[in-house]
């Protein structure tokens, strides 16, 4: 409600005050304390709460991506949602055997076309880590296999100041500058404090080079209630929304109307596997939390769906999807990544993004809800059929039985209908499609020069790296 949301937001300026967060970087230091905070300890800083209210005031309240093509696709304002994979696991469910193994730069390529291919599929991450590369080349490859096989907008990670200067780099040469891209951005940042109550070296370096860019970040804790944040909902979002909004403030000190996204994703910690969950329904609960939170600052939103305890892609790893996207589109949370996550996002399933994409057809049809003007309310055509007639021949049923939702992938043939396609499973019907589209669909293709100019800071950061 309102009235938890304003307690969440006081006690939040409470922590802020009282506690205060650590950062271990000396500019934000400098600029934070040239700015009114009170620093102690070396580098504990507690915050004042007009430096606070004067981030909010200064950050957007809308946030416009573009494709690769610089053109104006998802639009991070009001209740819209948009979704897009997870970043970085280590493993990869292969479509084809079936076998858990380490992520390979063909396995990445896949991936990212299965996304360019998938209609409700709105941006793209980079999903899986590299085994077959060295580790310092790890985050300019994914960005480079994105803006090679995808012309959506791409949420990256960058493991320090270097690579990530290294991928905005890149992504002006493909915008055509450096302008073009601040102007119309299709790419966004995703970045870590580290709870509780820590910015790091690195993850500040990030967080001000895009504040200085004026390109689009979200540094987003992911605190795990019982370990790492307090066992309750509430204290979660507390202390997830004071490490938020100690990052506003430095990204805002450093240039004031940069573009900041708001989130966290705040996990709790089971006890009996001594995992983190993404299919509970806590997580369910902070997600909404976050959204809520987000909107009441006016700032764009950061959410997860598609996502899944399940090891493999089975009858959990459904529910747990269904369950999330369908929430994800309940709080109106902007920009929702995740989708193919299994093992607590510790393996990618191309099966999963398959599946989530239909879901997530199915449920924006949902969130239409039910129209009641003079038309839909259909009383001359009710009058027109009157008692014992039917509907199938009138204007209207042929005019408008499309708006309805048509899945391509869920069953509701019959039996014996069912039986002469096949007997095909959903999860069999998944990898066909999956399958499918590695092996004929081709992406857009980087024009031949800019390819080159790419291919050639890649090569600079690989010997500069040797």
């Amino acid at each position: 409600s309102e009235s938890q949301i304003e307690e969440i937001h006081l006690a939040t300026l409470e922590v802020l005050r009282r506690t205060g967060v650590r950062f271990y970087h000396q500019e934000a230091l400098e600029m934070l304390r040239k700015a009114g905070a009170y620093i102690s300890d070396g580098n504990l800083v507690k915050f004042p709460e007009h430096l606070v209210e004067r981030a909010l005031a200064t950050a957007p309240s809308r946030v416009v991506l573009s494709n690769r093509e610089g053109e104006p696709v998802i639009y991070l304002e009001g209740n819209r949602v948009y979704f897009g994979t997870g970043s970085d696991c280590p493993n990869y469910l292969d479509p084809y055997t079936g076998e858990r193994r380490k992520f390979t730069k063909a396995d990445l390529i896949n991936s990212y076309k299965l996304c360019d291919a998938l209609p409700n599929i709105h941006f793209v991450m980079s999903m899986g880590l590299l085994s077959d590369l060295p580790s310092t080349m790890n985050y300019c490859t994914q960005f480079a296999l994105m803006i090679q096989n995808t012309t959506k907008p791409v949420v990256f990670v960058a493991g320090d100041y270097i690579s990530c200067a290294k991928v905005i780099e890149m992504a002006a040469v493909v915008a055509g500058g450096q302008e073009t891209l601040e102007e119309n951005p299709f790419i966004l940042l995703y970045s870590e404090p580290s709870s509780p109550l820590q910015q790091t070296q690195e993850a500040v370096d990030k967080l001000l080079l895009m504040a200085e860019r004026r390109l689009p970040v979200v540094h987003s804790p992911g605190p795990m209630m019982g370990a790492t944040a307090p066992i309750t909902l509430a204290g979660g979002l507390v202390q997830a929304n004071a490490e938020i909004l100690s990052s506003l403030v430095v990204h805002q000190l450093k240039r004031e109307g940069a573009p900041f996204i708001y989130g966290a994703g705040i996990h709790h910690m089971d006890m009996s596997s001594m995992q983190i969950c993404y299919g509970s329904p806590e997580f369910q609960l902070t997600k909404a939390g976050v959204a809520a939170l987000g909107k009441y600052y006016g700032l764009p939103t950061w959410g997860y769906a598609g996502c899944s305890d399940a090891n493999v892609m089975d009858e959990q790893a459904a529910l747990e999807s269904m369950f999330s996207v369908l929430m994800a589109q309940l709080s109106g949370a902007n920009l929702i990544h995740d989708v193919g996550y299994l093992e607590s996002g510790l393996t990618t399933s191309l099966e999963m993004v398959a599946l989530t994409d239909e879901l997530i057809d199915m449920t924006t049809h949902f969130m239409k809800s039910i129209s009641t003007n003079k038309e839909d309310l259909a009383v001359d055509q009710i009058n027109q059929v009157g008692p014992g007639g039917n509907y199938l021949s009138t204007e209207e049923t042929v005019k408008r039985f499309r708006e309805f939702w048509f899945p391509t992938l869920f069953n509701r043939k019959r039996y014996s209908e069912w039986e002469k396609m096949g007997k095909l499973s959903l999860g069999q019907k998944l990898n066909a499609k999956v399958r499918d589209i590695l092996e004929n669909y081709v992406p857009k293709p980087l024009p031949s020069k800019i390819q080159k100019q790419v291919n050639d800071i890649l090569q600079k950061v690989a010997d500069e790296t040797a």
